[in-house]
């Protein structure tokens, strides 16, 4: 008798491939982002004192967080919007980290808490470590080499160092590579906040507005501490507990003799 034949084996059918979940421009919370990006976001004026096609730069197109249509100097015109807004969110972040830092220890009581006699404090050696801040140029080289050293990483002129952050442990610099340099997530979003393209989106236009508020703060302690010689804190304290006795117009007066 012949040998029953094998029965070949069947052939598994292809697996389908995952749909593409397309971004629906909404977060999971129902936030709309396109009333912060795009041709229907909000503007610096209301759609009726402001038309967008004609009113606002062509170079502004609502790609960008926070971009409002506003840019009387016309600075974007050159085709370096990219570089400007860098450069806004590293000062926008230097500024949010200075309140804290010039409001908090002054509020403490902390020697030296006064942003106007910090620099004094130390250099008198009522603080800190008088061996390194009484040398200037160690102090200068100190900070050069540390900035240097950041922002080389950030601009991608060096390539970034392994290590560890909390919640997520060791990382390599590799991680990095592709990344936005001013907002690269990855390892340094610890608590894994942009999980979703929609979430890092709205904290961008939260950051901005943030930081350029802190910003216009900043303004405001370099002005009071020219005009009163103190930190805002004491400002403010004198502020609330005199109100209409204590403020810009009070401070500003000039005194003067009536003369017959």
């Amino acid at each position: 008798k012949a040998a029953p034949k094998k029965a070949a084996p069947k052939k598994a059918a292809p697996k389908k491939a995952a749909p593409v979940r397309k971004s629906s421009g909404k977060r999971g919370d129902g936030v709309d982002l396109g009333k912060w990006y795009g041709p229907s976001r909000r503007l610096y004026l209301p759609s009726g004192l402001l038309d967008i096609n004609t009113d606002v730069p062509s170079y502004l197109d609502g790609s960008l967080a926070g971009d409002y249509g506003f840019d009387p100097l016309q600075l974007g015109k050159d085709g370096k919007v990219e570089q400007y807004r860098a450069a806004e969110v590293i000062h926008a972040r230097w500024a949010m980290l200075a309140i804290p830092g010039i409001v908090i220890p002054e509020a403490l009581g902390v020697p030296g808490g006064v942003w106007t006699e910090t620099g004094k404090v130390f250099l008198d050696g009522e603080a800190g470590r008088p061996e390194i801040l009484q040398n200037p140029y160690l102090f200068a080289a100190i900070q050069v080499a540390l900035f240097a050293a950041v922002e080389g990483y950030r601009a991608g002129k060096a390539p970034a160092p392994d290590g560890f952050v909390p919640f997520k442990g060791k990382f390599s610099g590799s991680d990095f590579s592709g990344l936005d340099p001013i907002n690269p997530g990855g390892p340094l979003d610890f608590f894994n906040v942009a999980a979703t393209p929609e979430d890092l989106a709205v904290l961008k236009v939260k950051e901005i507005k943030n930081g350029r508020l802190a910003m216009i703060a900043m303004l405001g302690v370099f002005v009071q501490g020219l005009t009163t010689n103190e930190g805002p804190a004491a400002n403010w304290g004198k502020h609330v507990a005199d109100p209409f006795g204590y403020n810009f117009v009070t401070i500003s007066a000039i005194e003067r003799t009536p003369v017959l």
